[in-house]
C-alpha cells in the first residue's frame, strides 16, 4: 500500500486529498489482482490508510443496503418536494433497515430447502429481505397497546324491549298555486 498526500484533480483544483494505491497479495506474496485498487481520499488525513481500504471494501455492503432499502422498504417512494420532509423519510427508512437487522436473531429460520443454510459449516446469518418476511408471523404474536377491534359484519340490532320516543311531527307547510303570467299589453296609438 502507498499513499501521496496533499494531491489534487488538474479540474478541481480546490479539492485536496490522497492517492492510495492497494495491491491485494497472495499468501507466496504474488499479486492476486492484475492491476492495483486506486483510491482518492478527500476526508481527515488522520485516518489510518488499513481503514481506508476496509472502508472502501464495505462499500458492496452499503451498495446492496441502498438497493434493498430502494426495493423493498420504499426509500424511492417520497414524492415530496420539501427537503425536510425527504430528509425524514430517508431515516424513516433506514430506521426500518436497522430495526430488520435487530429482529434477525428473534425471527424464526423460513428459507426455502434451495437458499443456502450453511457456508464453511457455519449456519449464515438470516438476510434483510428473510427478515422481512419471517417478520410478520412475530410481530402479530405481540400485545399491542390499542383496544380490540369491534365485530364487523351485520349489527345486532336494538336491544330486547327497546322502543324509541316517536320522532317529533311537524306541520307541512304548502304552497300556494301559482297564478298564470299575463302579459301585459302596449297601449294602442291612434
Amino acid at each position: 500500500m502507498k499513499a501521496w498526500f496533499h494531491l489534487h484533480l488538474y479540474q478541481l483544483p480546490d479539492l485536496v486529498g490522497l492517492a492510495l494505491r492497494v495491491e491485494f497479495l497472495k499468501t507466496d506474496g504474488t499479486p492476486r489482482y492484475k492491476y492495483p485498487l486506486w483510491l482518492f481520499w478527500t476526508g481527515p488525513l488522520d485516518v489510518p490508510l488499513s481503514l481506508l481500504c476496509r472502508m472502501y471494501l464495505w462499500r458492496f455492503a452499503i451498495e446492496h443496503a441502498y438497493r434493498f432499502c430502494k426495493r423493498h422498504l420504499g426509500l424511492n417512494a417520497n414524492q415530496s418536494t420539501q427537503l425536510g420532509n425527504t430528509h425524514h423519510w430517508m431515516w424513516l427508512c433506514a430506521l426500518a433497515f436497522w430495526q430488520l437487522l435487530l429482529l434477525r436473531p428473534i425471527v424464526s429460520d423460513r428459507r426455502p430447502a434451495w437458499y443456502p443454510h450453511y457456508k464453511a459449516g457455519v449456519v449464515r446469518p438470516l438476510t434483510p429481505g428473510l427478515v422481512q418476511r419471517a417478520a410478520l408471523p412475530l410481530l402479530l404474536a405481540l400485545a399491542y397497546p390499542s383496544r380490540t377491534v369491534r365485530p364487523a359484519g351485520k349489527g345486532t340490532g336494538r336491544p330486547q324491549g327497546y322502543r324509541p320516543t316517536p320522532r317529533p311531527r311537524w306541520a307541512v307547510v304548502k304552497k300556494g298555486q301559482k297564478r298564470p303570467k299575463t302579459v301585459k299589453k302596449a297601449p294602442a296609438t291612434a
